[in-house]
């Protein structure tokens, strides 16, 4: 039943506005809609990672390409939280996080699936095993964590991991699961303009607290794990959620004051000012990515945050309806469709560089990498990716509900496969083992075997020391190998720190040439401020015994040209670069010792990361490093050179022994233990 009022004849009733209602409002006001200029942005973003990733050496900075991404996320994502809760008054977390999952999910399982596939058929074992421990950590989006937690610095030398890469996503993913949850219960019952504040407060703490651990505060790992020396302090800055948030942060404060759509005034302004803020933030972005290094002092307390403020005011101009000129540049077609589809060259384009060897900044080799793995994104794109976005999947899943034997068959493949995968090959550290052998002092008096470089005023003890003598190892992976492979009683006369950086010598940039051309190696991307990492390594030590070897006996190729080995060029280069590390560790105070290079005899071995390279098996190439080591040593008062066992050159027997060295180059066990008793003497001499 419904009640009128008519109107007398003659009387024209007031027209009374209708006070709308809250959901009235709301649905009218415009939302942001899809702009194409934050595309064009992430384009730009993910060209810089890649080329960072190639390993050219004038793109030191790409990595904040990854920043711009964490700036763009945290607007977007919040954005479309803010318009779901204004049209709705509240926000779907089960709808947000499907959808988040309809994005990522499908292109990250195909390409950890195809890895997979082709790594337990064509990769070595190293690789293998390596994989089956980063895929449970990948599959859970925890992978930074587990590199910060398990030691594998992203900055540091070593056998580059396949799926190294997916910190960034991880990072990404842990953000959505928990910042929908925050932004609800942030907005119940409060403004905006306060959730702006404590927004504002996090990325202030943030930044406080990125600051504080490089400057050698505590961090929230110290306790499980100890105090963080810096390297490692370097990749909890860099990899951890908690550090890499201000730039999330930032978007997501943004997002809440900046909708200039909305506002009539903003489509007639000009476009001038935001056209010149544009250009001025893109190039203060390119200089980033050409001059920043990842392990410098500077970045992390102020740099960084920098450029997550530069990417925040290029996405804000990007939205803005009046900049004309950024929204014709950043909005080209080209530009668009290579944004559309960054997810998936950012996925793809890492394994495939380091399987096909393209990380050590030559366009040779980088340009066929770069190629396959674009290719296979885009088949990714177009056929797994975009249909899964369309509901393509669930629609396969509805037809397949009353008969359910081809999906369960599927997933029952897919997971043998996996778990097939996973155990295929048994845990196995190649760079560790070896029978048990017992170490032993020679009790011949210490005096008469020191070396003539030791410190004129060290006492000779003739026996073993009272105290174990605190000795750091630094130099490259044979370094690393003799660090680990302690022989039993070792510990009551030496206390072995190990800092040794696989990969490295003594070089920061370059790569060296081999006769098997096959092979190639970037110190650019391996090696950054490697003499920094010696100098914190000798703090505290008695002795610093420095083992080098393995990767000089080749040509060198670097910015400027090739250093042919043994000519006055290569040995002036070598030289003075052994000294800079050297003096790196000087101010410590402890005595330096020079390891003799062993002759090498490389074989194919399981697990090995370098090939059987012929140059390591040149003795005269050997002999010649030995004698730039003595020049060295005999030119500085705090440095000796401490001769190692003839066998490794003399007696083919033991220096083909694979129970000595694995490889032909890294030791075992029984081949410290070799190299411990013959260097033993002139060590406790030199800490006298």
């Amino acid at each position: 039943m419904s009640t009128t009022t008519e109107t007398p004849p003659g009387l024209t009733r007031p027209m009374r506005r209708a006070r709308p209602s809250r959901s009235a409002t709301t649905l009218s006001r415009p939302r942001m809609g899809y702009q194409p200029g934050l595309d064009g942005l992430r384009a730009l973003s993910v060209v810089a990672v890649i080329l960072y990733h190639g390993g050219f050496s004038w793109m030191h900075g790409g990595f904040f390409g990854v920043e711009v991404f964490f700036v763009v996320s945290g607007y977007l994502i919040t954005m479309l939280l803010i318009e779901e809760h204004d049209k709705t008054g509240g926000v779907s977390l089960s709808q947000f996080w499907i959808r988040r999952a309809r994005r990522l999910f499908p292109a990250l399982f195909t390409m950890l699936a195809a890895i997979a596939a082709w790594t337990a058929v064509f990769g070595t074992a190293e690789q293998t095993s390596q994989l089956r421990s980063d895929l449970p950590w990948s599959i859970l989006y925890v992978n930074n964590w587990a590199q910060i937690v398990g030691d594998v610095p992203y900055f540091q030398p070593g056998d580059p991991p396949l799926l190294r890469h997916l910190w960034s996503l991880a990072v990404e993913e842990q953000w959505y699961v928990v910042w929908p949850l925050v932004f609800t219960f942030l907005l119940a019952g409060k403004r905006p303009d306060r959730v702006v504040r404590w927004l504002l407060v996090a990325i202030v703490a943030v930044m406080a607290l990125t600051w504080w651990v490089q400057r050698g505060g505590p961090t929230p790992i110290d306790g499980p794990i100890g105090f963080l020396d810096g390297a490692d302090r370097v990749n909890f800055n860099y990899l951890s959620t908690i550090t890499r948030s201000g730039g999330l942060l930032m978007g997501a404060a943004a997002a809440f004051v900046w909708r200039p759509w909305r506002s009539e005034a903003a489509f007639h302004a000009p476009s001038r000012g935001l056209d010149i803020a544009t250009g001025v933030g893109l190039g203060l972005l390119t200089c980033c990515f050409v001059a920043a290094e990842l392990t410098a002092d500077y970045l992390y307390p102020w740099l960084l945050a920098f450029v997550s403020l530069v990417s925040l005011v290029l996405v804000l101009i990007v939205v803005h309806p009046a900049s004309a000129g950024t929204r014709f540049l950043l909005s080209q077609p080209v530009l668009v469709e290579v944004g559309k589809r960054s997810y998936g060259w950012y996925l793809w384009h890492w394994p495939i560089f380091v399987l096909m060897g393209a990380t050590t900044g030559q366009w040779s080799r980088f340009l066929p990498a770069f190629v396959l793995s674009i290719a296979i994104a885009e088949v990714s794109y177009r056929f797994i990716e975009e249909p899964v976005r369309r509901g393509a999947l669930a629609d396969w899943w509805s037809r397949q509900r009353q008969f359910p034997v081809a999906p369960v068959g599927a997933l029952s493949v897919v997971l043998l496969a996996l778990g097939g995968f996973y155990w295929q090959v048994d845990d196995f550290d190649v760079a560790a083992g070896g029978d048990d052998v017992e170490f032993v002092l020679d009790a011949a008096p210490l005096a008469s075997v020191v070396s003539e470089a030791a410190a004129p005023d060290a006492t000779m003890p003739a026996v073993a020391p009272a105290e174990p003598i605190d000795v750091t190892i630094v130099g490259d992976s044979q370094a690393h190998s003799l660090a680990i492979n302690l022989p039993d009683g070792i510990e009551d006369t030496f206390d072995i720190t190990d800092r040794a950086l696989d990969g490295c010598s003594v070089y920061d940039h370059g790569s060296v040439l081999s006769e098997r051309t096959s092979f190639s190696n970037s110190f650019a991307s391996l090696c950054p401020n490697w003499s920094a990492y010696w100098g914190e390594g000798a703090q505290g030590a008695d002795v610093v015994l420095v083992v080098l070897g393995a990767w000089d006996v080749f040509d060198l190729q670097q910015d400027d040209g090739t250093y042919v080995f043994g000519t006055p060029e290569w040995d002036a280069l070598f030289t003075a670069n052994l000294n800079e590390g050297l003096d790196a560790m000087a101010p410590s105070g402890a005595r330096m010792a020079l390891l003799e290079a062993a002759c090498m005899r490389p074989v194919e071995a399981e697990g090995a990361g370098v090939p059987p390279l012929p140059e390591r098996a040149d003795d005269a190439r050997v002999a010649r490093v030995n004698d730039l080591l003595r020049s060295v040593a005999d030119g500085r008062a705090d440095t000796t050179f401490v001769e190692g066992p003839d066998e490794w050159c003399a007696d083919e027997v033991i220096a083909t022994d694979l129970g000595y060295r694995w490889d032909g180059v890294h030791v075992y066990k029984p081949g410290a233990n070799l190299i411990y008793e013959t260097i033993a003497p002139n060590l406790v001499a030199l800490a006298g």
